[in-house]
């Protein structure tokens, strides 16, 4: 899954300077550096990060407002965590002066077969709309992954919420520029949500795009207590949007004069509300600048563009255990009733 192409100066330069002013937690972009940053990081690059969480809250004694604001900052603790921050929302791109996490640095390198070809959401009378040129294009297609081994990556940087596994998570209370989405639902009921990341086939020109896409599925209980749709259910309706979430990267596209992506990746997450509960999905990409102590003792920032994430949490991690989210190949989850 790690990018082939040679390690380029921009790469580079985008890594040198996205290192943050903070030794244990990140900063987000755009966060002054100071003048004593100890790799000499302008904070002028970035890393992008992934994270797809879900979670739930009893509504006893909550209003509207409140329920909202109680799962959504639940789901910013729940797996990669990202909490305690005031998240500022972006658009979705992860351009030339930016680096992702797991696929450009820290590489995940894990060789998932492909899930689909993004041609395949297309039928002939929608390519019909295209002339000839645009329709080749579209026909030929790009892979399109599993997001999961990108997810855990960012797992991995900012550890969890728990005392014991916090790593080097945003700064509490710092500003951090965030491409997100999110969807709350009373239940019965399913909220879920995507993300994507289509990389660019020319990176020194164009940016590579996020998708985040989130809503809900009602859902009601039978006379003999059974949730309907089930967990399997949902996870069939996931697994059927993800195609229209990878038609409209190749739409995207088209709007940016034609920009042609390589490869996609995509994972979605659904989670169940009783009676009495909310639920909460989140999709976002938070735009970082890295905690000076993510750089490996010895090394410069720019020696993680050849270091994998296992070694890079060999050397930053030695002793910490961390047992991340279990993405399958197919990069769906959804969590039932009863969890």
């Amino acid at each position: 899954m790690a990018s082939s192409q040679t390690t380029s100066g921009r790469l580079i330069e985008v890594v040198k300077n996205a290192i943050g002013p903070m030794a244990q937690y990140a900063m987000g972009y755009m966060n002054p550096v100071g003048p004593n940053n100890m790799f000499g990081s302008q904070g002028t690059g970035y890393i992008a990060t992934m994270k797809l969480s879900v979670a739930t809250v009893a509504v006893a004694g909550l209003d509207e407002g409140t329920e909202g604001i109680v799962s959504y900052d639940r789901c910013e603790t729940a797996d990669a965590n990202i909490g305690q921050i005031n998240m500022g929302t972006a658009s979705s791109f992860c351009g030339l002066n930016g680096a992702l996490w797991g696929y450009h640095i820290a590489k995940v390198g894990t060789n998932f077969g492909p899930l689909f070809c993004s041609s395949e959401p297309f039928d002939s009378g929608e390519l019909s709309m295209f002339d000839e040129n645009e329709r080749k294009r579209i026909s030929e297609g790009f892979p399109v992954y599993g997001a999961g081994p990108l997810l855990d990556a960012t797992e991995r940087l900012f550890g969890h919420v728990a005392k014991g596994k916090r790593r080097h998570p945003p700064l509490p209370g710092s500003h951090v520029v965030c491409a997100n989405k999110n969807a709350t639902v009373r239940g019965p009921a399913y909220a879920w949500a995507f993300l994507a990341i289509a990389i660019a086939k020319d990176p020194e020109h164009d940016s590579s795009l996020f998708i985040e896409d989130c809503g809900t599925f009602n859902a009601r209980i039978s006379n003999q207590g059974e949730v309907i749709p089930d967990p399997e259910q949902v996870k069939r309706l996931l697994e059927d949007h993800q195609k229209n979430v990878v038609k409209s990267i190749v739409l995207c596209g088209q709007d940016y004069d034609s920009v042609e992506y390589g490869k996609a990746f995509i994972s979605s997450k659904a989670i169940y509300a009783g009676p009495g509960e909310v639920a909460c999905a989140l999709a976002c990409a938070p735009y970082i600048l890295l905690a000076q102590e993510d750089v490996p003792r010895n090394k410069v920032p720019e020696d993680l563009i050849d270091i994998s994430l296992a070694d890079w949490e060999k050397l930053v991690w030695p002793d910490h255990e961390l047992a991340t989210t279990a993405w399958g190949p197919d990069g769906v989850i959804v969590i039932g009733p009863q969890g």
